[in-house]
């Protein structure tokens, strides 16, 4: 799983911030820690499959937020549009 895209393009992390920017039309990839509450990866996953964004699995919150280059756990992030 290439959470390395993370590190090398404009991003978001958060399930709020993710939402926020696929309504705006800015996301072009999603990525969801296999560890988020379920309830929230359904927003996430419905959100994205309406506006046809593939998702990615990250194996576990903190994985991915050290992939965001942030100091904590993270249940979603986004690589964002330029």
């Amino acid at each position: 799983m290439p959470l390395d895209e993370l590190a090398q393009s404009a991003r978001c992390a958060g399930i709020n911030s993710v939402l926020r920017n696929v309504a705006k039309g800015g996301v072009l990839k999603i990525f969801l820690a296999a560890d988020a509450d379920a309830k929230l990866k359904e927003k996430v996953l419905l959100a994205a499959e309406e506006c046809n964004i593939p998702v990615e699995t990250a194996a576990d919150s903190q994985q991915l937020g050290r992939a965001c280059a942030v100091p904590r756990k993270t249940a979603a992030a986004a690589i964002l549009k330029k």
